[in-house]
């Protein structure tokens, strides 16, 4: 069931990432239904430690509130993606998927700083970074890296 669930929520970053490359959104109905599907999953399958649960779901709200004191400096899309996996993964993965996105998103700005200037209304989509994150941790707990 572990390699199940990781995989399906790993396919669904991977379409959210090619959405939010070509239109710089994602659609609302996705992120409702990966919502549900997340909650009913945590609290069917995993052996629920509300602490967990709560700690990732407040990293989800602490990024829909970066968002909106930003005016989606980070988008609302990135931010309620990250309060999805915060209650399927729990605040520890939850935070090393956000240690890894972030750490790619900065190799690729300094890589695009390089290669040709930025304007400051140049965007990056973060669902990308964000599935990289997420793929690094199922490396790094699947045993493989």
């Amino acid at each position: 069931m572990w390699w199940l669930s990781k995989t399906v929520c790993l396919g669904i970053l991977l379409a959210l990432s090619f959405m939010d490359i070509q239109r710089h959104q994602v659609p609302v109905k996705v992120l409702v239904i990966s919502n549900i599907i997340s909650i009913m999953y945590y609290i069917i399958f995993k052996e629920i430690n509300i602490y967990l649960f709560v700690g990732g779901i407040g990293v989800g709200i602490a990024f829909l509130f970066i968002s909106k004191v930003t005016r989606e400096g980070i988008g609302f899309g990135d931010s309620w993606a990250i309060l999805i996996l915060g209650s399927y993964l729990g605040i520890w993965e939850t935070l090393e998927v956000l240690a890894a996105a972030f750490s790619f998103l900065s190799i690729y700005a300094v890589i695009v700083l390089y290669i040709r200037k930025m304007s400051r209304t140049y965007t990056i989509p973060f669902f990308p970074f964000l599935t990289g994150g997420y793929l690094a941790l199922l490396l790094t707990k699947g045993g493989i890296l």
